[in-house]
């Protein structure tokens, strides 16, 4: 994953604050894109695996962002 800026951060904390419902949507379809791996064909799994390690990965970044924040402050 592309490292964000300080200043991203700051704003994905902000996000994470103000709108914790986004968060809580990606996490949902994060998870209803897992339940949905094993029911695949073969041809759509890599996809789905993929969209799947990107929704983690942005709802982790979204979540831990007002941590991340506050180590990069000053």
């Amino acid at each position: 994953m592309k490292r964000p800026s300080p200043d991203t951060i700051k704003v994905l904390a902000a996000l994470s604050r103000q709108y914790p419902a986004l968060l809580e949507w990606l996490d949902s379809w994060y998870r209803h894109e897992l339940e949905q791996l094993p029911n695949l064909g073969s041809e759509n799994v890599a996809r789905s695996q993929g969209r799947c390690q990107v929704l983690k990965e942005v709802s982790d970044l979204i979540e831990k962002s007002p941590e991340y924040a506050a180590q990069s402050t000053p």
